[in-house]
């Protein structure tokens, strides 16, 4: 049976996964003690060989490393490949001064017009193909071209043309199927890295079960919302006119995320209520704006999924400044 091949797992950017990873890693080692009192597998040097595997993942090509090869032989390739179109197009010039109109046609076509015609467009096997039918229409017809104006080193300039691109069409396609091999072997370590903290999660979600505030240090989402909302992530400095609100929303039982959830704010002074949906991680983010020169209010944030219990917090919210409100949902309890 054929393996495919890899597909990531995460539902995050590559740095996050590194962040997320590693924050919950720490949180684990702070907290190593109750992780041996559950299991005897959870040690220090567990701990810090996962740490170990994150920064080993991170040292892999990124796809611009692994692109490197390929762009440039892409380019080099390229400009070869020019120099052959202006070097096909001189031997029709030289064709046309070697025959009779009506025989300009089909010699035209015999030294490879339609593969030039393809080979503009940057189709890298009708470039090849056209250099092959160039040089061999010229060793069949080369004393009528001669005649005709061709310059003696003419083949020998295109045959040297065709040599390097050939080098660099080879170098494109074995960087091409190294760059894939590459992006397989760091899908793999990223999978392998969100596998062992997933596994740890859950447990830290166990350990912690009547400990909100340490089990939340054990919840993707919940890091995951922390570091892509924390206001050092972005210099802009804050609008006074606009209060972020921001969060995440999770099965209470699984603490999995909870997708296209229905967030929605109102409060008396709002002319409308404003909504959004989370995202398939379960994160969502609102702005609410005109708020320059207003004092502190007070805003309902309501959380609705459907086959969950609709849940609500009251947040007292300003200008400028941003605010976290996040949601663990029961499952209803269909009679």
């Amino acid at each position: 049976m054929l393996v495919p091949r890899p597909n990531r797992k995460y539902n995050c950017t590559q740095s996050e996964l590194y962040a997320i990873s590693t924050i919950g890693w720490n949180s684990y080692l702070e907290n190593q003690p109750d992780f041996e009192a559950f299991s005897t597998l959870y040690t220090t040097p567990f701990g810090d060989a996962a740490l170990l595997a994150i920064e080993s993942a991170k040292v892999l090509p990124d796809f611009q490393a692994r692109n490197q090869s390929t762009e440039t032989a892409y380019i080099l390739m390229g400009q070869q490949a020019e120099e052959g179109l202006t070097k096909w197009r001189a031997l029709r010039s030289y064709i046309k001064a070697s025959f009779p109109a009506e025989l300009v046609k089909p010699n035209v076509e015999a030294a490879g017009e339609d593969h030039y015609n393809k080979a503009v467009t940057r189709n890298w096997s009708e470039t090849e193909l056209m250099f092959t039918s160039a040089l061999s229409y010229i060793t069949a017809n080369a004393a009528e071209l001669t005649s005709g104006g061709m310059p003696a080193a003419f083949q020998t300039d295109l045959a040297d043309i065709k040599t390097d691109f050939d080098k660099q069409y080879a170098a494109f396609t074995d960087s091409g199927q190294d760059e894939h091999e590459g992006t397989d072997a760091k899908i793999t370590a990223n999978n392998s890295v969100y596998d062992a903290l997933q596994r740890m999660f859950e447990d830290g979600q166990v350990i912690y079960e009547k400990d909100a505030s340490k089990r939340e240090r054990f919840i993707f989402a919940r890091i995951k919302a922390a570091i892509t909302s924390n206001p050092t992530t972005n210099p802009t400095p804050p609008d006074p006119n606009v209060a972020t609100i921001a969060g995440a929303v999770t099965n209470a039982a699984t603490f999995n995320p909870i997708a296209a959830a229905t967030i929605q704010i109102s409060a008396p002074s709002l002319p409308l209520p404003i909504s959004a949906l989370t995202e398939p991680d379960g994160l969502y983010k609102l702005s609410v704006s005109g708020l320059a020169n207003q004092t502190p209010f007070t805003v309902l944030v309501e959380c609705f999924a459907e086959g969950y219990q609709a849940a609500s917090q009251n947040l007292e919210i300003s200008g400028g400044q941003s605010f976290t409100a996040n949601f663990d949902l029961t499952e209803e309890i269909v009679p």
